[in-house]
């Protein structure tokens, strides 16, 4: 028989998606799956929904007080009974196959990626990536950071004790990414064909919560510790740039492009450019100024600086232009 794959879903104040959700996951053309549905502390109506379905053999419906999406995962896992682990959120789509896809995949593999409807950067990537060059393509911000739209082996998730311990409102997705990837010692196979549908809501967290200097500080040097024994010393600084230059750009794109030259988070990035020794002077123009009209200029003409530095994304915008015309 075919592997039995446990689709964690966390709810929470999803009652107007939260039954397509479902209705995708059962409909799926891998049919040895088991859903877990962990109500965490909906007020919408969302377990009136979820109450449908539990008397189905092959649906578990879990009730928790409000404790965030990382608990309402963890509690998934301690409930599941697969081989194999699939996180779902209740306001997204899994596509008919999807399970089927990534399955076929898995031989050999704890980690097995695919992509989202609208992501198109894993069809150019290789058909899989060494353990390291995963873990370091998450690090460094090159794979979407999204839990969803993988398997995860059971007794992977099972051995890494930092899976779901950081309980932070945002960029959580990043961590616990992290933590298993870094667990992992296998090759990890890539699927080209789409097998989520990812929906973007106004609501959701992720467009909600506002990044601040102060707590991309404490995330960056959270998920810095997680992988810091992973990599080379040169490596390591480099990826620590691109992380940390990741959450500086989110700062300002929460923040109406107010800048802060003077906040230890930047500082800190420009000592690790300088320790480095790259120039990165597209980014170093940002870093240097503070105002939200000089941050609005530098960015401007970093845009055009950065395809200076890489002609690549050049070739990119010109793909692009063709296409839509």
């Amino acid at each position: 028989m075919s592997p039995l794959v446990s689709i964690i879903v966390p709810v929470y104040n999803t009652a107007e998606y939260v039954d397509d959700c479902i209705q995708s996951i059962l409909s799926q053309s891998y049919k040895n799956i088991e859903l877990i549905l962990v109500n965490d502390g909906s007020t919408d109506g969302s377990d009136t929904v979820c109450k449908k379905y539990e008397h189905l053999p092959n649906v578990l419906y879990v009730e928790q007080r409000n404790s965030g999406v990382v608990v309402a995962r963890r509690r998934g896992v301690e409930e599941a009974h697969g081989e194999w682990i699939m996180f779902v959120d209740s306001d997204d789509l899994l596509l008919e196959d999807g399970i089927q896809q990534l399955m076929l995949l898995s031989p050999g593999a704890d980690i097995v990626i695919g992509r989202h409807h609208t992501n198109t950067s894993l069809l150019n990537a290789p058909c899989y990536f060494e353990w390291d060059d995963y873990l370091y393509r998450f690090f460094t911000h090159r794979l979407p950071l999204g839990p969803w739209a993988k398997l995860f082996n059971r007794e992977l998730i099972s051995k890494c004790s930092l899976a779901f311990e950081y309980t932070i409102p945002s960029g959580e997705d990043l961590l616990m990414n992290l933590a298993i990837a870094n667990e992992n010692r296998n090759r990890v196979p890539v699927c080209k064909k789409a097998v989520y549908y990812y929906r973007m809501r106004d609501t959701s967290t992720n467009h909600t919560f506002k990044y601040t200097f102060d707590y991309s500080e404490n995330l960056c040097s959270i998920a810095e510790s997680l992988v810091r024994e992973s990599f080379p010393v040169d490596k390591m600084l480099k990826g620590e740039i691109d992380n940390r230059m990741a959450y500086y750009r989110q700062v300002l794109a929460d923040n109406s492009f107010q800048g802060d030259r003077h906040h230890p988070f930047v500082k800190g990035i420009i000592n690790r450019m300088n320790k480095a020794k790259v120039l990165r002077l597209s980014d170093r123009m940002v870093l240097g100024v503070s105002s939200r009209d000089s941050v609005r200029l530098c960015v401007f003409l970093s845009k055009f600086i950065r395809r200076i530095e890489h002609p690549a994304l050049l070739i990119d915008d010109i793909n692009r232009l063709k296409k839509h015309y």
